[in-house]
């Protein structure tokens, strides 16, 4: 645990909002421990921390207070200047210098895209490429000779300005960024994910090692073996070395495509034992989906599957269990949580146009025959629901209220029910029609329906508030947003389709090189199927099936 100063204060700026927010987010990675201060007087001895902090405007500094602070960065400290450090701060020339900049002006606050600079990954690894942001753009020029090196920059008004760079001090170091104005920023997922990486810098934790993939099944259905190759091969830190398949063919194909050195086996076992793999990635039809994760694991390998995790809860538990045992990583392809449905979802809740959410609605449905590939197959699929239904309860689960109307924390608990019919298409095995229901702890209703025999149009997503709604009809459309105020009046906003670069690979990467949390934790990912097998039992018994979560 590294124990980081953050010194605050100054005008302009909601500095205590700000650190607060910085506070919270860099001590839930389980890496920091942050000191919010405003008193300065602890700049002349900082043997105690790992690093400092610098977020002011301004203000006073005593000689020995600057010599402090540049002396424990020079003799091998580290410093995270943040938007205002360098603002104000004449007075002070060697803390200026050390900085590197001094701000010079900004425009409105307004939103503006950020890009990172595509050789930056030694020092901070996977960033993202590209993103917007509403912030100061704030323009800075030299205060020093020294070597600064830009990971980020902007353009505002035509003109291209750095928004971010790193500096050697001595034998320490030195990293600015220009952004953080306010909540806005300090609450930005990016931005977060800049400052856990800056503090790993400057605290000189960024070494990083590879990580050695191999995949559990190469096969030709829906080309997932090409698909994850292509994702391994995006990601910062990962390799893909090894191939385990029983088709001699498509062994042949994946050497083929991804090259000669990759090492193949026709034995799963054989692989995991290896030692040339650091992380198994199961890419099986759903029943075998428990059995890769067990070979796996019991070599003590890191396991990504596909999803679903399981078709059954009980095998989602033995391998939970047996993941903490052997002490590796364990998560499940849900690479939906970032699709632009839902995000769209997520941005008009938190936006309370709405209201209170009290129904979650979801349809998958078309009409026409199922295709006779495995997935049609319910003794290799599981049923129709753990396909796409999968992902969209993952969903619902992402879009319940963490706490009530009172503020206080939600179970997570539901009670189930379920209409799992099989009345048309018999030349395939998994159900024609599933309607599944779920009423959570709270008092929000969700419902699943997956139908290759419904010839009504439906709506993609059907979201009820005690304020409003909102209907998404289809994937990319963004949202139809219903608002209606204290007086009745309804209003029609069309909120434009969220979009975010699937987060998955990065995660799993930040968490098992830079012990970043796991977002898609196997608690996480048992949910859905806590969900899918309840309703199944519900509408079998004909009864409601209560279910707890565990995370």
């Amino acid at each position: 645990m590294k124990k980081i100063l953050m010194i605050i204060g100054g005008t302009a700026h909601p500095f205590g909002r700000c650190a607060a927010i910085f506070k919270a987010a860099m001590e839930a990675t389980g890496q920091f421990a942050v000191e919010v201060t405003q008193d300065r007087s602890g700049l002349t001895d900082l043997s105690g921390y790992d690093a400092v902090v610098m977020y002011t405007v301004g203000g006073e500094m005593t000689r020995e207070q600057e010599q402090g602070l540049c002396g424990y960065v020079r003799g091998g400290g580290g410093l995270f200047a943040i938007h205002c450090a360098n603002a104000e701060m004449g007075a002070f020339t060697e803390y200026q210098e050390m900085v590197g900049t001094r701000f010079t002006g900004h425009g409105p606050i307004a939103e503006f895209s950020v890009e990172t600079m595509a050789d930056c990954g030694d020092i901070l690894p996977r960033l993202s490429p590209a993103f917007a942001i509403t912030d100061e753009f704030y323009m800075v020029e030299r205060t020093t000779d020294a070597d600064l090196r830009d990971f980020q920059h902007g353009t505002w008004q035509f003109a291209r300005h750095s928004l971010g760079y790193v500096r050697d001090y001595g034998e320490g170091r030195v990293l600015y960024t220009a952004l953080g104005h306010d909540e806005r920023a300090f609450a930005h997922v990016d931005f977060q994910d800049l400052c856990a990486k800056a503090l790993r810098y400057i605290c000189a934790l960024n070494k990083e090692k590879t990580v050695r993939i191999g995949l559990l099944g190469y096969g030709p259905a829906f080309k997932m073996g090409n698909h994850h190759s292509d994702r391994i091969q995006a990601t910062q830190g990962f390799e893909l070395v090894a191939v385990c398949d029983r088709d001699p063919a498509r062994l042949a194909a994946a050497k083929d495509e991804q090259g000669e050195h990759l090492a193949v086996f026709s034995d799963a076992e054989q692989m995991a034992a290896s030692g040339q793999i650091d992380l198994g990635i199961v890419i099986l039809p759903h029943a075998y989906h428990a059995m890769g994760i067990k070979t796996l694991l019991a070599e003590g390998v890191h396991v990504i599957t596909e999803k679903p995790f399981a078709v059954k809860v009980a095998d989602c538990d033995e391998v939970i269990a047996l993941a903490k045992n052997k002490g590796a990583m364990l998560s499940v392809y849900h690479n939906r949580h970032w699709d632009p449905d839902v995000l769209t979802l997520l941005h008009v809740i938190e936006s309370g146009l709405l209201g209170e959410v009290y129904s979650l609605e979801c349809n998958m449905v078309g009409y026409g025959r199922p295709g006779q590939a495995w997935r049609s197959h319910k003794p290799i699929s599981g049923g129709a629901l753990y396909d796409m239904g999968a992902h969209q309860f993952e969903k619902v689960l992402q879009l319940l209220p963490k706490s009530n109307r009172k503020g206080e924390p939600i179970n997570r608990e539901a009670s189930l029910y379920g209409n799992f019919s099989k009345r048309h298409w018999y030349d395939t095995t998994n159900e024609d029609y599933i309607r599944a229901y779920a009423r959570f702890d709270g008092g929000v209703e969700a419902q699943v329906v997956v139908s290759s025999l419904c010839a009504a149009s439906k709506p993609l997503w059907t979201v009820l508030g005690t304020e409003g709604a909102a209907v998404i009809e289809d994937w990319g459309s963004g949202a139809q947003v219903t608002s209606v105020d204290a007086a009745g009046v309804k209003r029609e906003i069309h909120i434009p389709a969220v979009q975010k670069t699937n987060g998955y690979y990065k995660n799993v990467a930040d968490h098992l090189l830079c012990n970043l949390p796991l977002i898609i934790t196997p608690e996480w990912a048992k949910g859905p199927i806590q969900l899918i097998e309840g309703c199944e039992q519900a509408a079998n018994r004909d009864e409601v099936v209560k279910v707890s979560f565990d995370f």
